[in-house]
């Protein structure tokens, strides 16, 4: 019976002796065209850049009482604008432990590269070629 649900059992030499795995997938999101909840300049043209390269970015998304100014959840990859007294380190911690990435960016740094960030997150998120058979 152990073998029919390897894949869902983990075996460990510490108590619990037997865990269950964990494997989330990233949660599905309703596209819609969110560009109107952006606050800033910012904010706008970055999502208006995401949405160019096939991106589908969600504003101001939750993530364990962290903020994401622009988030690509099935990715899971949260886009969150620097600010004086921000604790990048905190942040980093506490988003990793639920499996996100993370990338900083500055405003006045977008604004003058707007592909800088765009490339970075096709790094970081590589969307799928799919071709059209006719």
């Amino acid at each position: 019976m152990v073998k029919k649900h390897k894949k869902f059992i983990k075996l460990t030499k510490k108590f619990p002796f037997i865990r269950l795995n964990n494997n989330r997938r990233a949660s599905l999101v309703v596209v819609e065209d969110l560009w109107t909840k952006c606050n800033t300049e910012g904010e706008k043209l970055l999502y208006h850049q995401l949405r160019a390269n096939m991106y589908y970015p969600t504003p101001h998304y939750w993530i364990d009482h962290v903020r994401a100014n622009i988030a690509l959840v099935p990715f899971r990859l949260a886009l969150i604008e620097l600010r004086p007294g921000l604790n990048e380190k905190r942040i980093m911690k506490q988003l990793k432990r639920h499996h996100w990435r993370v990338i900083f960016y500055e405003t006045e740094q977008l604004l003058k590269d707007e592909h800088l960030l765009v490339d970075l997150v096709s790094k970081q998120a590589p969307t799928k070629n799919v071709s059209t058979s006719s």
